[in-house]
This record gives C-alpha cells, structure tokens and sequence, in this order.
C-alpha cells in the first residue's frame, strides 16, 4: 500500500487535536495530566506516540474515545475527528461512535475481555454493533474467519474458549480480532506488545501493519519501544510530563532528535547488537502533576538547561518539513 505524504497528510489529517487540557482530583489536589496537547493524526498513517511511564499516553488515548475516570474535573480543548469534534459530543451521541468509527486495542487484554463472555461472544458482540441485521450464523462465521486473520490455530475450538483459557498473546490477538470487525477509521493501539515475548511481539506488529492496509484507517501505536515504533509507524509523537516535546515524520525525528529529551530516550534503547555494559537511564524523575514548573517540563532533568527554559514555557517551533519541537535551546542556542 502506497501511503499519502507526510504534507498531504498534514493538509487533511483525520484528527485534529488542538489545546487538549486533562485535570483530575486527587488526594493531593489537582493533578494536570495534559497541558495543552496540539497534534494532528494523517489519514491512512500510523503515529507512535512515546514516552516515559507517567508523561500521559494513555491518558491522551482516553480522552479520543472519551473513556475517562470519574475523578476528571477538566476536560477542554478540541479532538476534530473528520469534522466533528468529539469533546462537543453527548455521551450517547460518543457511544455511537466507539465500535463503530473509532475502536481501542487495551493495553491488559485479560482486564479488558470480559471473563463471563466466550471469544465468539466478543466478537459477535462487535459485529453486531457494526452491522445490526446480521445473523448469528454469519456473525460466527466472521468470527471464524477473523480469528484465522489474527494467525490463532484452531480458530473453531478457540471460539468457545473464555478469556482466562487462552494466552496473554492470544488474547491480545483477540482484542486485534474484535478491532479488524469493527473495521474503525481509528484504531488506538496502547501498548499493545506489553509483557508478550519477542516472538509474539513481532506477529501482533505485522497483524496491526496488515489491519492498516486493509482498513486504510489511520492508528494511533503508543510504546515505550523506539524500536517498534521505527519499524511500524509513519509519524512520531514524543510526550513528557503531559505535554508534546516533538514531533514530525519518524525517519526524520529519529535520525535527527532535536529536543534533549527525545535524544536521552533514545540513548536509553537497548541495542541487541552492541556490547553488554551498564543501562542508561535519564536522572531525575517525571515532573508531578500535582505541582507543574512554571517552564520547560523537562527543565530539572535536562543538562542543557538554561534560566530562561526553568521560567519560560516553550512554544512548538518549525525545524523541518513536518517537524516540530518545543525547546527553548533551539531558539536560543546560546
């Protein structure tokens, strides 16, 4: 499959995101899970969204299917989904479209499945809410035919099995199934590869490259892996401490990482083929959401900074086709 270019894919992504501010009560007071996220998802593109635990994926992957805990005091801001922005939706007018137009693949594949439910159930369930009329014969035999389409042998003994009979890959394999029927236009894929052995792994990456080219949707891949997010995605999307500090076409941002943080996430990548030797690791800790800085989020961890990046918040800045990152370094490198 032919991707559209990365400029033709700016000029009319799917997904518009524009100030996306999340609050949530806790404790300890408010916490500010995302501040201000502005991020556009191509058509037909897959964008790898990465960072460290706590710089607020997942919570950005909540707020495109609006699947939120109760304790959210804030939501604002606006998710343009072809036109529409979800963040003005009624609940019941957002439940029409999961399922149908947008769909998760759930990080915990075994809290996500519904332990009551057999495999057919799930899957019957999705196709029922994609195509009402159709009947139970048909929707088991769809079932069938996705569960072969996921690599899962014995896809007819399977179909009877429940969530806590099969393996975690199998399960996750089944989350990919449910996904491939509902047959989104999104498809938010978090963490999906989490705990699964190297084997495994690579089988679901080549299961999500080929939904990709047979939906021609658009994915949205959240990892903590740089290496498979190289190899699957099209776009990237760095975030620390609920902000976007890069982002721009994959190739480009890895073999040129501007900010300082996308740059020690990368020298903390394993890399099977060099020599053992001690783990890098970034100093410091993930900023509190309790008790944001005033600057740069990255500020107190970053070698490279200066007063003004600990006072100033910085803007996203152009520094290529598509490129753009949020340091203050760049427009002042003195």
């Amino acid at each position: 499959m032919e991707h559209p270019s990365n400029t033709e894919a700016t000029a009319r992504p799917l997904v518009r995101i524009r100030g996306l501010q999340l609050e949530a009560n806790t404790p300890r007071g408010t916490a500010h899970i995302l501040r201000g996220i502005d991020l556009d998802i191509g058509r037909g593109r897959i964008v790898g969204v990465v960072g460290e635990s706590g710089s607020g994926k997942s919570s950005l992957a909540s707020c495109l299917l609006r699947l939120l805990p109760a304790n959210i005091t804030r939501l604002e801001g606006r998710v343009v989904f072809d036109g529409v922005d979800l963040l003005g939706l009624s609940e019941a007018e957002m439940a029409g479209w999961r399922g149908r137009r947008l769909a998760m693949i759930f990080q915990d594949p075994m809290s996500a499945l519904n332990p009551l439910f057999s495999v057919a159930t799930h899957l019957a369930d999705v196709l029922r809410r994609r195509h009402p009329g159709i009947s139970r014969a048909q929707a088991t035999a769809r079932a069938r035919e996705a569960l072969v389409r996921v690599g899962i042998a014995d896809a007819e003994l399977r179909l009877s099995a429940y969530p806590h009979q099969l393996s975690g890959g199998m399960r996750q394999r089944v989350m990919i199934a449910m996904a491939l029927l509902a047959q989104p236009d999104l498809l938010v894929a978090d963490e999906p590869t989490t705990a699964l052995d190297a084997t495994v792994e690579a089988q679901i990456v080549d299961l999500l490259e080929g939904l990709r080219r047979g939906l021609s949707g658009s994915i949205v891949f959240i990892s903590h892996h740089l290496g498979l997010v190289a190899q699957l995605c099209d776009d990237l999307c760095v975030m620390y401490a609920g902000t976007v500090v890069e982002t721009g076409p994959v190739a480009q941002v890895l073999a040129r990482p501007r900010h300082p943080y996308t740059r020690a996430l990368l020298e903390c990548e394993l890399d099977d083929a060099a020599d053992t030797g001690p783990l890098r690791s970034i100093p410091g800790e993930v900023q509190d959401p309790v008790a944001p800085s005033r600057g740069c989020v990255f500020a107190p961890r970053c070698v490279q900074a200066t007063e003004r990046c600990r006072t100033e918040f910085p803007m996203p800045m152009v520094v290529g086709p598509a490129h753009r990152v949020a340091c203050l370094l760049l427009q002042d490198p003195a």
